[in-house]
Formats: structure tokens, C-alpha cells, sequence
């Protein structure tokens, strides 16, 4: 009986292991396998590294994307491990959208997830819109519970994409929203949005920003 219990156990683990790696977490050693490192140095252009987001986020909805860019599959370089190559491309009569968020108030929190050799990452998108107004409040009833995909930038130009074929961000949280308790609090919604990836690329595509147009 005591080997049996132990049989199944280990059975149980594998199913386990196997329904993490099919939703993109699994063990990618392989995939660089080939790849050819370089020194990394201290990579600032201009000498500027500055940090925080841009004033503005981009969002819409997950089932209105029709082409997702492809991340890297055995790539030769470890520059290119960490892009993503093509453009978010949205259905037909769909785009994404702006949202301004206040100056030094957003940013991207970058979490390591799970255990050894699983590991992945969520990423944690933090914004505060300002004031209460129809529109925002609006923005939130409508994306409580909703899939997303959203793109922010840093402050050197470079995006990142929350959002892929077959997981979307949501919002998790919001931290500090209200009218606050003073005249020179601040008035608006915290907003956290939260996504998981199996590995963290720069998103270098378009931001879709026009309807798409065709039969897509």
C-alpha cells in the first residue's frame, strides 16, 4: 500500500507540472540552449535613465485583438530574448485607447512567481487617474471584470505588453482611490492591473490606436 500512495503522488506532481507548462509557465532552458551571451554593460543611451512611467497607459479589450506579436523561439542572441517581434493588430472596427494617469504616479512592478525551475513573472501596473469624473468612474465599471490587454511605457521610450494569446491583464486592485481628506489631497482613482508571463520581453510594435479596418 505504501508504494502505491507514493505512485500517485508522484503521478499527481506530473499532471501538475504539465497543466503549468501548458499555460506557458513550463521549463524554456532549451529554447536558449544555443544562444550567444554578451557583456552587459551599462546600456544608457545618452546617459539618460530615468525612471517611472510615461503620463499614459493604452488598454482594450483582450477578445478584440486578432494577431499577437511573437515571442522569441530559440534566439541567437540575448538581446533578442527579451523582444517580442510583430504588432499587437486588433479586429475589424476595434482599437485600443489612452488613459492619462498623473505625473510620477504610475509604475511597473515586476514580481517573480513560483517555485524552482517553474519560475515566471507577474507584472503589476499601477496608475492614478485624477478626479471623479463620469468618464473614469465609467472606465472602471466597465473593466472590473473584464480581460484586458494593456501596453505602458517607460520613461526611456520603451513598452511593455500585458497581454498575450491565451492570458490577459485584469484589474486586481485600487489603492487610493477616492476624494481624499483634505483640499490638497488628491482626488481620483488608484487603479493596479495585473498580468503573468512566462518570461519579460520589450514590446516593440505599433500601440493600435485607429479601428482596425478589413474582415478580420
Amino acid at each position: 500500500m505504501t508504494k502505491f500512495d507514493i505512485q500517485e503522488s508522484k503521478r499527481t506532481v506530473s499532471i501538475l507540472t504539465d497543466w503549468w507548462e501548458g499555460l506557458g509557465f513550463g521549463m524554456n532552458a532549451q529554447n536558449f540552449k544555443n544562444m550567444d551571451f554578451a557583456d552587459i554593460g551599462k546600456l544608457l543611451t545618452d546617459g539618460k535613465n530615468l525612471g517611472g512611467l510615461a503620463n499614459r497607459i493604452y488598454f482594450g479589450l483582450w477578445n478584440g485583438v486578432s494577431t499577437w506579436p511573437t515571442d522569441p523561439s530559440a534566439p541567437a542572441t540575448i538581446e533578442l530574448a527579451g523582444t517580442q517581434t510583430g504588432d499587437v493588430v486588433m479586429k475589424a472596427g476595434k482599437r485600443m485607447f489612452e488613459l492619462y494617469t498623473t505625473e510620477d504616479a504610475a509604475k511597473l512592478d515586476i514580481n517573480v512567481i513560483r517555485e524552482e525551475v517553474g519560475k515566471g513573472y507577474e507584472l503589476l501596473l499601477h496608475v492614478f487617474a485624477p478626479g471623479l469624473h463620469k468618464k473614469l468612474l465609467g472606465f472602471m465599471n466597465a473593466t472590473k471584470n473584464e480581460d484586458l490587454v494593456m501596453i505602458a511605457q517607460d520613461s526611456a521610450g520603451q513598452n511593455y505588453l500585458m497581454g498575450c494569446v491565451i492570458r490577459s491583464a485584469k484589474f486586481s486592485a485600487s489603492d487610493g482611490s477616492g476624494t481624499g481628506s483634505t483640499t490638497d489631497g488628491r482626488l481620483g482613482l488608484g487603479m493596479t492591473f495585473a498580468y503573468r508571463s512566462a518570461n519579460l520581453y520589450v514590446y516593440s510594435g505599433n500601440i493600435p490606436l485607429t479601428e482596425a479596418v478589413g474582415s478580420v
